[in-house]
């Protein structure tokens, strides 16, 4: 064929005909819905099975990508223009809710989508050398041939005549109609709405990916709960005041430093690994000559900002709606009116500062630390001390040396001082560090770059171990009271790829991805480890549970301080309910539910009305539970 042939038939007519473009433009949809569950099952068959049994779930999204796809086509008035506007963004979101599975076992939720501007940070944490998979690669290939074919049987309009505007604008306000009678129709709404405590996995199980999605941002943040009236909370007012103890002006004020340590906890608990040294010896002399426990967190493998707010504030991870968290709360001015550790301390004198070895761009940190009370934000560009790194990162070790500085600039006011770390950080890999943990141990299930891996873990948690004993040396004699917390935020995610993590492979869980988990398994996965330690003698009791919601009138009880009326409630809930999240629910004896059992009805119900009243409602005992002046005796 010639040169003027292939131009002709380039340009022929056959790319305007609508018998060939019609079908193009209406199969579309079709083709990214498919290839939106093929990234996300990791499976052609799967993909499909699971469009062939969810018949009313693929119709609702057809339906909602051909009516978005249509408003787009008029916009831009280009086929390509509109298909490569849908797919882009829906194939990058696929793409990185599969990474997340493959990373944290669970897929994104709603309320990470305000991360959005943060992917690219985000994206350091993926292991080096991670694949994709087979059927991401599929999915990417179908997006480029859907997008080909776009090209292709795009075609222009010419530039348009008064005497067509008004068909354009009723086709505009045709489609819009269409659009929203299909989100807002009873029957929609029915299939969008599923069981009560549903997860993110299960909606996108149901729904698929786009539509559970979709589900996730309908939900509004938090609704009045049924018992939310005024008669109601000035009732458990009286109560609570009547239960609440005065302050002691003999008590002594010690200075408190919180250590949140980067996924640390008890490695020594894992089955299939032999050490023949200990790779934690201080956190274990400190059990011993101390005290400490188990860590009750909210989050696995990922999520410490969410840990953090909830440990301060004392506020369930399960009482924000789908569409947030306590990062994310869409009501900015909320913050300021959470209950707060930080500001219970303060209102009792105590100076305030918070350490982290990374930087201000996740969690909103930048502002909601210091809306619940915080005086001194240092992050990694601020510290004063040598920079030291390790496996990528600040080294805990660093941290320590500017949390001592700190504590040595302190004025004569006690010091609340929380350092957060970041050394132990995903992504674990060989080669991570430098060189070897240089801890002896075998793990016969691991070889090649798992045990790397591994190593690279161990390497970690030897240094916040490290870590630890450093402060408590310099803290033993400095000439002031100190009291010491040290937990893991939350159990690592250990992944090894899509099919695998070492906690599969060694025989702790069961699956890599926690929508496969059942009630125990989640309660297990969920643990990590804790020590309280003095230098003034103090004999604390520390229990064998204590959870991320408990774990801020814990250190008011172990610092011998006065309770604000909400940390007062938060005790009184702590008999009945220890740890509220998605699928997990933990009573005051420690047994685990799915959700929470009738016994602990009324106290979810009245925790649930206290928090609302403070963020949402009307604020009808919102001050007097806040409020952080105490009553001397």
């Amino acid at each position: 064929m010639t040169r003027d042939r292939m131009l002709r038939f380039w340009r022929g007519p056959w790319r305007r005909n609508p018998w060939l473009r019609l079908p193009v433009i209406g199969f579309a949809p079709l083709l990214l819905l498919y290839l939106c569950q093929l990234i996300t099952l990791q499976g052609a068959p799967e993909a499909a099975a699971w469009m062939d049994s969810h018949v009313q779930a693929v119709f609702f999204t057809y339906c909602f990508l051909f009516l978005l796809q249509q408003l787009l086509l008029l916009l831009t008035r280009r086929f390509f223009a509109a298909a490569a506007i849908l797919t882009l963004p829906l194939l990058l979101f696929s793409i990185a809710n599969h990474l997340k599975e493959v990373l944290n076992g669970a897929p994104i939720l709603a309320s990470d989508l305000a991360m959005t501007g943060q992917a690219g940070q985000i994206a350091g944490f993926l292991r080096p050398g991670m694949e994709l998979g087979t059927a991401t690669w599929q999915g990417i290939g179908l997006a480029l041939l859907l997008l080909v074919l776009a090209f292709l049987f795009s075609k222009g309009e010419p530039s348009p005549r008064w005497n067509r505007l008004p068909r354009r604008l009723g086709c505009l306000a045709l489609t819009l109609s269409l659009l929203g009678n299909l989100l807002w129709m009873p029957g929609s709404r029915a299939l969008l709405s599923g069981p009560e405590g549903e997860s993110q996995g299960e909606r996108n199980q149901r729904l698929g990916l786009l539509s559970g999605m979709y589900s996730a941002l309908c939900e509004s943040a938090m609704e009045a709960p049924d018992a939310y009236t005024e008669n109601n909370l000035n009732r458990i007012l009286l109560q609570l005041e009547a239960a609440q103890e005065p302050a002691d002006p003999q008590a002594q004020q010690p200075n408190i430093i919180l250590i949140l340590s980067e996924s640390f906890f008890d490695i020594t608990t894992l089955p299939g690994i032999t050490f023949a040294e200990d790779p934690i010896p201080n956190f274990h002399a400190l059990q011993q000559e101390a005290a400490g426990g188990t860590f009750l967190s909210s989050a696995y493998a990922g999520g410490t900002g969410n840990v953090e707010m909830e440990l301060f504030t004392g506020v369930p991870s399960a009482f924000p709606g789908a569409s947030e968290s306590l990062t994310t709360l869409s009501d900015r001015t909320a913050y300021s009116r959470l209950p707060s550790l930080v500001k219970a301390l303060e209102g009792q004198g105590y100076e305030t500062a918070m350490v982290h070895s990374y930087n201000d761009s996740l969690y909103n940190r930048a502002s909601n630390l210091p809306a619940i009370g915080f005086d001194q934000l240092v992050y990694d560009e601020d510290f004063t001390v040598e920079p030291r790194y390790a496996g990528g990162y600040l080294s805990d070790d660093t941290l320590a040396d500017q949390l001592l500085t700190l504590f040595g600039e302190k004025g004569d006011a006690p010091l609340f001082l929380y350092g957060l770390t970041m050394e132990n950080h995903q992504p674990y890999y060989d080669g991570k560090f430098s060189s070897p943990s240089g801890i002896d141990y075998t793990c016969p299930s691991l070889t090649g770059a798992d045990l790397g891996a591994l190593d690279s873990l161990i390497h970690g948690l030897h240094d916040a171990d490290a870590m630890l004993g450093k402060l408590v040396d310099a803290l033993e004699d400095c000439g002031e009271p100190v009291l010491l917390v040290f937990l893991g935020d939350h159990l690592p995610g250990l992944s090894l790829g899509t099919s695998d993590s070492i906690y599969s492979k060694l025989g702790y869980s069961s699956s890599p991805n926690t929508e496969d988990w059942d009630t125990q398994e989640l309660f297990r996965m969920h643990q990590t480890s804790y020590v309280v330690w003095n230098n003034y003698g103090a004999e604390l009791e520390a229990p064998d549970l204590v959870s991320v919601s408990g774990m801020g009138t814990q250190i008011l009880d172990w610092a011998g301080l006065w309770k604000p009326l909400w940390f007062t409630w938060v005790d009184q809930a702590g008999e009945d309910m220890l740890l509220y999240r998605e699928r997990l629910f933990v009573d005051g004896a420690g047994t685990a539910y799915a959700a929470p059992p009738e016994e602990s009805a009324e106290t979810v119900s009245i925790y649930r009305s206290l928090v609302y009243d403070i963020l949402y409602g009307e604020h009808y005992i919102a001050e007097e539970l806040t409020c952080y002046t105490p009553e001397r005796e």
